[in-house]
């Protein structure tokens, strides 16, 4: 499929299907319904976002968090796009964007937006040769990746960066008030009512899945949110890793 005139690549990966996890003494038979439980809830939650970005009312509002301080003329890829609020200013500062993501109905909000090119594609298996961007942007990308596909988009994003390029990840924290929510399908890994994965990262955690590359700095960023008239911390932690 081709996106706003530019390339694209579509992911071929397929999902199991399962019947629950019984109780099993063998251990490699019980893993494996493990994965095959993973890789269903995997499935619901590319349902989920296809569903979620086909609503008039964007997902998520207000002004992009990183990337507009960028100095002009990068070559730069955001995975996971979204609605494309970060491609719209990325693109403002005169660099060549990117954005990628595997929701059709998400890059069709970004054509609204931006000029960026869109790329339909799987962030575990980039269509890009190596050593393509300046910069490669994962914001709240990380969380919604189950262990060892987070393993395989930080391959591919380090495979991708040019030497002297820069990784820039914002993820949610443990101690984000909305840690141990749904039902948990790895280690701080919940799966809400929407069909969405959500993991939550310890910050040693974080700078271990980039440990190849130079960390430039991890930092927690703490702010309060009124829900039900009561306020309660989002707490994320936002680093940025060198090559």
């Amino acid at each position: 499929m081709l996106i706003h005139g530019r390339w694209a690549y579509l992911p071929a990966e397929g999902c199991l299907g399962g019947q629950g996890l019984p109780q099993q003494k063998d251990v490699s038979f019980r893993q494996r319904l493990i994965k095959r439980g993973i890789l269903r809830a995997m499935d619901a939650q590319r349902k989920a976002w296809e569903r979620e970005y086909a609503k008039p009312d964007p997902l998520w509002k207000g002004p992009p968090q990183e990337g507009g301080d960028l100095p002009s003329g990068q070559r730069v890829l955001e995975l996971g796009c979204g609605n494309g609020k970060t491609l719209s200013a990325l693109a403002r500062l005169d660099n060549e964007v990117v954005g990628l993501d595997h929701s059709i109905n998400a890059l069709q909000s970004c054509l609204e937006s931006s000029s960026a090119h869109l790329v339909q594609g799987d962030v575990r298996s980039l269509p890009f040769r190596e050593a393509s961007f300046d910069t490669v942007l994962m914001l709240h990308l990380l969380e919604h990746l189950v262990e060892a596909d987070r393993l395989k988009a930080v391959r591919e994003a380090r495979r991708v960066l040019r030497p002297g390029g820069h990784v820039l990840v914002r993820v949610f924290s443990v101690r984000d008030m909305r840690f141990g929510k749904g039902i948990e399908v790895e280690k701080n890994t919940f799966q809400r009512g929407n069909g969405i994965l959500y993991h939550y990262f310890e910050a040693a955690e974080l700078s271990s899945l980039f440990g190849d590359l130079s960390e430039e700095y991890l930092t927690e960023a703490l702010s309060t949110k009124r829900y039900g008239g009561k306020e309660r911390l989002r707490a994320e932690l936002v680093a940025a890793f060198g090559r």
